[in-house]
């Protein structure tokens, strides 16, 4: 695994972890927040992390992407952090903050493959893009 990508596996383990743990905290009184919580934790911010790191190890192995990987991957779990408590909080400008931040972590992932070998890992990590990046403003719509 090429180390560009190995933060992002990290964190998205951790991130699947800390959703499994919501999840248990919250399931004696589940609550529509804790519910959210982990269902993004596990899915937003460790799964799709977890797709990323695939993708930088198979698509950019040779590419000297680090600053640009490591800057993202701050951008991301900050976004993604200003989110979860904007959300949960009502603090709907934390949520909008942490929206745009993640909408430029999102531009700086699709940046670090920039001449990546084309084919279907190229395409399958765009797309993962594309759906993060159109859930954002859909979330905030339904936050709103």
């Amino acid at each position: 695994m090429d180390s560009a990508s190995v933060p992002f596996a990290a964190v998205g383990s951790l991130a699947i972890i800390a959703g499994g743990l919501v999840a248990a905290a919250t399931a004696h009184a589940p609550t529509e927040h804790g519910t959210w919580a982990a269902a993004y934790l596990v899915l937003v911010v460790g799964v799709c992390q977890l797709a990323i790191s695939a993708a930088l190890a198979l698509l950019v192995p040779d590419l000297p992407i680090r600053g640009v990987a490591t800057a993202a991957l701050v951008m991301f779990n900050a976004a993604n952090a200003g989110v979860v408590v904007g959300t949960t909080t009502s603090w709907n400008w934390l949520l909008a903050a942490g929206s745009v931040l993640l909408l430029a972590a999102l531009a700086a992932l699709a940046f670090s493959v920039r001449g990546a070998n084309r084919g279907w890992p190229l395409h399958a990590y765009y797309a993962v893009i594309v759906v993060l990046a159109v859930s954002v403003p859909i979330g905030l719509i339904l936050q709103h």
